[in-house]
């Protein structure tokens, strides 16, 4: 069975480093260590894991087995297309479309992204991009503004898909595009997903930096400021918090979800907004609560927050599987065994594909197979089989 700890000893073995060099580098114990690659324990929380891959020279998804490129539903090259879209490589046959009717399609993009759709999208983009490109020759502030958008939406896909240097370069000609759109808060929208991927690598200072940076020049005053601001402002604290979170800060975490709570509350309700493209409000902050309660090894704490969110599905589908695969976590690690193989199949019904390209429903699968001997957990099997789990 190909496991994390079978993962971290082949790696480690691999720069001749011993049990104990690797454990004081990553400054976490032998201990830990030996158990992982013994199979004792087959898995840890993400910012032991991340220091573990630091330590070891190799990408966190590399680490986690995050399988790379595209699953259900793929055809051939869809990976390569996108590469040379974004790399501008592909013949400059494109003739610039009507905005407006460009415009549309990347709304619809998006929604397909949200909705967990990444075979359609992936197959989708590199023509658009390549007609974005196109429609910029003119040079007019929004046609850039919609190259930046459907070159965000490129590096959020494949930050899923496990590319994330090429995810990196795409962010970084967004961010060019955004600036010659002269739309500073179109710029500070790329930033969010910038430490959103960064935080996926485990990057989290990093992370921190680049969304409470962006912050700052786009923080509001909440009682005069349109909702639009607002919203992208909540949502760069939200990135922020999760980078603080998994680096250890618990109480600066607890800091920065309050003015998440803040933003939130000034939205009122959970709504959509120019910036952000989702849905951002209370229900959004409450299960941020829920992931600082994770990263900070309070598993009971996140099953109690959860019970808060009394809406989860106001949230888009993407983003509603995502908080049910961290109450899955939460169920797992505090021994709610069945709970968290309900939870799963939960987001199998809403996202068969996204789940696919979720690292953490592989290590809960993983976690629970071997308390089969114990527990009957009746529907764990057939999931691991769907999701090419080993047993």
């Amino acid at each position: 069975m190909d496991t994390l700890g079978r993962r971290i000893a082949e790696i480690r073995g691999r720069r001749g480093m011993s049990q104990r060099e690797l454990a004081q580098a990553a400054s976490v114990s032998v201990d830990l260590v030996s158990k992982l690659e013994q199979g004792q324990r087959r898995s840890a929380r993400l910012d032991t894991v991340a220091a573990l891959a630091h330590a070891l020279d190799v990408t966190l998804a590399e680490l986690l087995g995050k399988p790379r490129g595209l699953g259900a539903k793929a055809e051939d090259g869809e990976i390569g297309a996108i590469r040379r879209s974004v790399l501008g490589l592909r013949p400059d046959r494109q003739d610039p479309p009507a905005r407006a009717d460009l415009a549309v399609v990347i709304d619809d993009l998006w929604a397909a992204y949200w909705s967990g759709r990444y075979a359609h999208l992936a197959r989708q983009l590199p023509d658009r991009i390549d007609q974005a490109r196109a429609l910029t020759r003119d040079g007019r502030p929004a046609d850039h503004a919609l190259l930046a958008s459907i070159l965000q939406l490129a590096g959020s896909l494949l930050a899923h898909l496990a590319q994330e240097d090429l995810a990196h370069l795409a962010l970084a000609d967004a961010c060019r595009a955004a600036e010659a759109s002269g739309d500073h808060l179109l710029f500070a929208a790329q930033q969010a997903t910038r430490s959103w991927v960064l935080s996926r690598q485990g990057l989290w200072s990093e992370a921190e930096h680049v969304a409470v940076t962006a912050a700052a020049t786009v923080e509001p005053t909440l009682s005069r400021s349109s909702v639009d601001q607002v919203a992208l402002w909540g949502e760069l604290l939200r990135y922020g918090t999760t980078a603080v979170a998994r680096s250890g800060r618990q109480a600066e975490a607890a800091e920065l979800l309050g003015l998440v709570g803040a933003a939130a509350s000034r939205m009122g309700h959970d709504q959509s907004t120019r910036y952000v493209g989702r849905a951002f409000g209370p229900t959004v902050a409450k299960m941020k609560a829920v992931d600082v309660a994770i990263a900070g090894g309070q598993a009971r704490r996140a099953i109690r927050l959860a019970e808060q969110v009394e809406y989860p599905a106001a949230a888009p589908t993407a983003m509603h599987s995502r908080y049910l695969l961290n109450v899955a976590w939460a169920q797992m690690a505090d021994w709610r065994s069945q709970d968290a193989v309900d939870t799963l199949r939960q987001v199998e019904a809403l996202t068969p594909e996204m789940l696919l390209h979720q690292t953490i429903a592989h290590t809960i699968v993983a976690e629970l197979l071997p308390r089969r001997s114990r527990q009957r957990l009746p529907g764990l099997v057939g999931l691991a089989d769907r999701m090419g789990v080993s047993r």
